[in-house]
């Protein structure tokens, strides 16, 4: 059963050459610029171009269009390579009439993680999702959504998917079935449209703060700091007013578990205070690289003609699409002048930590003192390239990055030293886990 049983007119303002055109965009931009082309490789990559051709020109407005290059991107399973903005629409991701519900996976299972407060009583937090519209759970989001997701790693597509579980339109209805803790089962319809409840909203659990810098003492003299983004280096100028507090700690907690990157340059900045060592062993990354000469004389040259001989091995893999650029490995050099922040540190990681929060975690692991602690990391990172599309835009990854040795981190994900899952009971009694691990074991150090 589909959730498009009573949603307003959608616009279809987008010609059938523009449709094409923004298809052809994606397809030849991504064979030039993805970093991490070869995954897929061009023969796979043109069969589903020509699959979808028919299929984009054949959806009937500009939402379904936009799903359509949505579902194109994520054959990529690159978290950095995805459609922007849907045109002429208003999409509603958590919020219904007269509702307010996030989901969550824990253990296993989708749950509810927060409800506006008016209507806990009725679906209680750690509810878990049974069905939508008819289909079981796993079926609906392995049909309806997770082919739309962009994610680099597995695990990061699974809680994008379930985060946007009935992202649709003002007016779409859903028929859900729930399984209270209390192991009630209740069927619920919802409607996307106005919440109608005033601002600000009353949700259980409450949103925390979007500051970008977050500070408060905990018990035994333990500081914690939360750093949302890495956005700009107001974030650096933000954490240094906190210097004073900090120099007083005796244990320090970063929270990065909800930071979703921005400047990776900006998290070095901060880690720069955080060690004594010379040298930040930060990622290691490179670029494809394209030369029209160079990939036409590689048509003709094979495997064996590339031994011994670096032009031929360039032209062949410039034609295979495998070319990058080549640079040597130097560590950041850590040349601050000001006093040093040396306590036992754990960071706190969740698979929301992404891009520029990744990259801050690389040089962590050769520093003693810092330790991880919560779930590995969502296993994306890289400059975006951005390409236009009719009436919006998409985003491409055009930089390959990997640890210091080479090994993978993108499509992988960081996994923390001491690994925190939570737990349904958690959600239930609002506690967050994560941090009252964290806290046992500073208080232990």
């Amino acid at each position: 059963m589909s959730p498009y049983v009573a949603f307003c007119q959608v616009p279809n303002t987008i010609s059938d050459t523009e449709k094409l055109f923004g298809l052809s965009t994606i397809w030849k931009e991504i064979e030039y610029n993805f970093a991490y082309f070869e995954n897929i490789g061009s023969e796979k990559w043109d069969s589903i171009y020509k699959l979808t051709i028919p299929i984009v020109l054949e959806t009937p407005n500009d939402y379904e269009y936009y799903r359509e290059l949505s579902k194109f991107m994520a054959y990529l399973e690159d978290g950095h390579t995805f459609v922007g903005r849907y045109p002429n629409v208003d999409r509603y991701t958590t919020v219904y009439e007269g509702y307010w519900i996030e989901f969550e996976r824990v253990e296993g299972k989708v749950v509810v993680s927060r409800i506006n407060t008016s209507k806990k009583d009725s679906i209680s937090l750690g509810s878990e999702l049974l069905a939508i519209n008819g289909l079981l759970t796993k079926d609906y989001l392995s049909t309806k959504v997770t082919p739309y997701i962009s994610a680099s790693t597995y695990k990061s597509r699974d809680r994008e998917s379930v985060f946007f579980i009935m992202d649709g339109l003002p007016g779409m209805e859903y028929e859900i079935k729930i399984l209270t803790p209390k192991n009630q089962i209740k069927n619920i319809h919802l409607v996307h449209g106005r919440f109608g409840e005033e601002s600000p909203f009353n949700l259980t659990p409450p949103f925390d703060s979007k500051e970008d810098v977050q500070f408060r003492w905990l018990e035994n003299k333990i500081a914690y700091v939360k750093l949302n983004s890495f956005g700009d280096y107001g974030v650096l100028t933000s954490f240094e007013k906190l210097l004073p507090e900090l120099y007083k700690a005796k244990r320090l907690i970063i929270d990065i578990r909800n930071n979703t990157g921005g400047n990776s340059e900006v998290g070095f900045a901060i880690l720069k205070y955080l060690t004594n060592d010379k040298y930040l062993y930060t990622h290691h990354s490179k670029s494809r690289k394209h030369i029209a000469h160079l990939k036409g004389n590689g048509s003709n040259i094979s495997t064996k003609d590339t031994v011994g001989d670096l032009y031929k091995k360039e032209a062949f893999l410039n034609f295979h699409n495998k070319l990058y650029t080549v640079s040597i490995y130097e560590p950041y050099l850590n040349e601050l002048n000001a006093k040093r922040i040396i306590i036992p540190t754990l960071v706190l990681t969740s698979n929301k930590t992404i891009s520029a929060a990744e990259d801050f975690l690389i040089p962590i692991k050769k520093i003693e003192h810092i330790k991880t602690i919560g779930i590995t990391t969502a296993g994306s990172t890289g400059t975006i390239y951005k390409i236009e599309l009719p009436q919006s835009i998409g985003f491409i990854c055009s930089l390959q990055s990997t640890y210091p040795d080479g090994s993978d981190y993108v499509g992988v994900g960081i996994e923390p030293d001491i690994v925190i899952n939570i737990s349904i009971k958690g959600i239930i009694e609002m506690r967050d886990e994560v941090l009252e691990e964290a806290e046992k074991y500073l208080r232990n150090k």
